[in-house]
């Protein structure tokens, strides 16, 4: 696993979009776990090297993903509830976001075998 080749790709970037952008049309809300599970499920497919490095940018892309979303929602919950939920909301973030974060690994393990199993790895 070469951390060059993780993020000289983009995979990463996409997959990012990916999430940030599905949390924003979905309205916000505040549980994100499908849109990391299926965007790294994508984009372990589009990065199919190999199964470490499909799990690497999985695991990468959600983490990325996770703070972008959390800033986003704290910056909400502050401008419509007011300081006093941004400390409830903080908290919970910070509870699931090493759940999101190993989802965002298996998505992309999972990935690597959708791939190959559609044969794009030879």
């Amino acid at each position: 696993m070469d951390l060059k080749n993780i993020f000289s790709d983009k995979a990463l970037p996409l997959g990012v979009i990916i999430i940030v952008i599905t949390y924003l049309v979905s309205g916000a809300s505040s549980n994100i776990l499908p849109y990391v599970f299926f965007a790294c499920i994508l984009v372990g497919i589009m990065k199919h090297d190999s199964l470490v490095d499909s799990g690497a940018v999985g695991l990468v892309t959600a983490f990325i993903a996770c703070v972008v979303t959390a800033i986003i929602s704290l910056g909400l919950y502050y401008l419509l509830y007011g300081a006093a939920y941004v400390g409830y909301a903080l908290s919970s973030v910070v509870y699931v976001f090493p759940f999101y974060i190993v989802l965002g690994a298996v998505g992309g393990i999972i990935g690597f075998y959708a791939s190959k199993e559609l044969n794009l790895i030879e």
